[in-house]
């Protein structure tokens, strides 16, 4: 047994949250008294809150032992919370220099640092046999476990093995792609539908781990009068329950629905056809904004440089690149303008061919089409943590 099973991960990820209260704590330890030490595991405690300062300090998690079928393996499951769902959605809520390099999102940051000294105990008192461990975590657990993951592969040794569920971004490139070879590709399963919100947030530049491969595991989900409860852990524990399917991440793997190729975010960018935001088009503008952020890349050598200043927000930071890239050739101007046309389109703003782009015009589409995709993710969290 290497890799834990879809089935066991999504009712793990769902039932992390019974950790919150003394009663349903109890019936936790019930169902995975077999699997891990839960009594002589290591509660998690953090805090979280706004993302300026923190408040609310409660237990964030469970890290333990395996035994039995388990033993050799250790265990690191970390539950979501309402109360961030405000401070995901703000772009300019600052970002951090993670311990094993790259920026991350300020907010993920402080809450995983508010846990780390019980983390660093569960490392400090590893036994010899364990050789991999398994980091587990919906929606903003995700968010912490994939910190705690690529944290643990640098400093425990062992094999870590990372599991989410409807999980946001955490951050930028540099940090993604070092956590995506850390970790190692068959290492990780990021799991989510493709009308859960929250995987949109925060928006660009933050990237997933991994943003495409192997363990970008996309989900099919239809239609319903509020889209946004596919980011519930019933629906994820739904969409896994096939007889299979439960049983083999290929099987999963395999059922992945078609994503938008390079040709048709093209032909997108192009279009002059009506456009509104839909759960489905906030999807292909995030691909297109991507696209157009390599294209530049490619085409004028220019990096994308963030860095955690605070004389210009993440937003700023952007607007002036796109900006520069609209300046720099006839080719990458085509390409930054047809991409501000089609978001402004995209939230009932028009900008007409021929318009000078500026760093006020950009910032301002950004931030118009951000607010709005936080909307829907604002309305994903409101209720219910699972």
């Amino acid at each position: 047994m290497n890799n834990l099973t879809p089935e066991f991960t999504a009712r793990l990820a769902s039932d992390i949250y019974d950790i919150k209260s003394s009663l349903r704590r109890e019936d936790f330890k019930k169902i995975y008294k077999e699997d891990f030490d839960v009594e002589g595991g290591d509660q998690l405690s953090g805090k979280t809150g706004a993302f300026t300062f923190l408040k609310s300090e409660h237990t964030m998690g469970i890290a333990a032992n395996g035994k039995n079928k388990y033993d050799g393996h250790g265990f690191v499951a970390l539950k979501g919370t309402a109360s961030g769902y405000d401070a995901l959605t703000d772009i300019n809520a600052g970002l951090k220099q993670f311990h094993t390099g790259g920026l991350v999102h300020q907010g993920f940051f402080y809450t995983f640092q508010s846990f780390l000294p019980d983390l660093e105990k569960f490392i400090s008192n590893l036994p010899v046999n364990v050789h991999t461990i398994h980091c587990v975590g919906h929606s903003l657990g995700g968010a912490l476990a994939t910190l705690t993951a690529d944290y643990l592969k640098a400093k425990s040794g062992r094999t870590v093995k990372l599991y989410t569920f409807g999980s946001p971004r955490v951050g930028l490139e540099f940090f993604a792609d070092g956590a995506n070879r850390r970790l190692g590709h068959n290492n990780i399963f990021r799991v989510y539908h493709r009308t859960d919100p929250v995987p949109m947030v925060p928006t660009w530049p933050f990237m997933h781990v991994p943003d495409n491969g192997p363990g970008d595991l996309l989900l099919n989900s239809g239609l319903a009068l509020n889209p946004a409860a596919y980011h519930k852990m019933a629906n994820y524990i739904a969409s896994l329950s096939g007889s299979e399917e439960k049983h083999n991440w290929e099987l999963v793997r395999k059922k992945r629905p078609p994503t938008p190729i390079q040709r048709s975010i093209q032909s997108w960018l192009e279009s002059d056809n009506p456009l509104s935001l839909t759960l489905n088009t906030a999807w292909v503008a995030a691909e297109a904004v991507m696209w157009v952020l390599k294209k530049v890349v490619e085409l004028a050598g220019i990096a994308l440089v963030i860095t955690g200043s605070s004389t210009f927000t993440l937003l700023d930071q952007l607007a002036i690149f796109l900006q520069k890239a609209y300046e720099f050739g006839k080719k990458l101007s085509h390409w930054v303008t047809r991409l501000i046309i089609r978001l402004g389109k995209m939230i009932g703003i028009t900008i007409k061919e021929g318009t000078n782009i500026t760093v006020a015009i950009i910032r301002s589409v950004f931030l118009r089409v951000h607010n709005a995709v936080s909307q829907l993710v604002l309305r994903a969290g409101r209720g219910t943590d699972a």
